[in-house]
């Protein structure tokens, strides 16, 4: 079933993909504010898309999400009330301004991303059911992206 829900997530992006520009892993998540005493940055959970508008208050608003990582792009989408990818594109980050931050794997699995720009980022939580997901993405961003 997992397999199904990202291979629809890679046809619904696959109008918005430059050229050259392939997805990696596809996933649902609860996307929700990055902060952590531990870590130094406080990170909010604004997000800057390719004009430079913030999407904060969008992603606030829409905490089920559909994350597509591409070899260029990080690529936020609905999610369906069945918990599918839905076809609104929620956000964008250049995949060169994203990196993990921090990686919790376990029952309930947490990714921390941070954002090239200072204070920008945000937290994905995955349930038990997507841990294999969570891993998948985690790894994904660890490689360099490739062009």
């Amino acid at each position: 079933m997992q397999q199904k829900l990202q291979t629809r997530a890679f046809e619904h992006v696959t109008p918005i993909l430059q050229s050259g520009e392939q997805p990696v892993v596809a996933t649902r998540a609860m996307v929700g504010k990055f902060s952590s005493g531990r870590l130094r940055p406080i990170v909010s959970q604004a997000m800057r898309f390719e004009g430079g508008a913030l999407l904060g208050a969008a992603l606030a608003a829409t905490s089920k999400q559909f994350v597509v990582l591409t070899n260029r792009r990080l690529i936020f989408l609905e999610q369906t009330f069945l918990g599918g990818p839905g076809k609104k594109v929620l956000g964008e980050v250049p995949r060169e301004q994203v990196s993990l931050a921090e990686a919790k794997i376990g029952v309930v699995s947490l990714l921390r991303l941070a954002f090239g720009t200072p204070g920008d980022g945000v937290a994905l939580t995955f349930p038990r059911i997507d841990k294999k997901n969570a891993e998948s993405l985690a790894e994904a961003l660890r490689q360099a992206p490739a062009a």
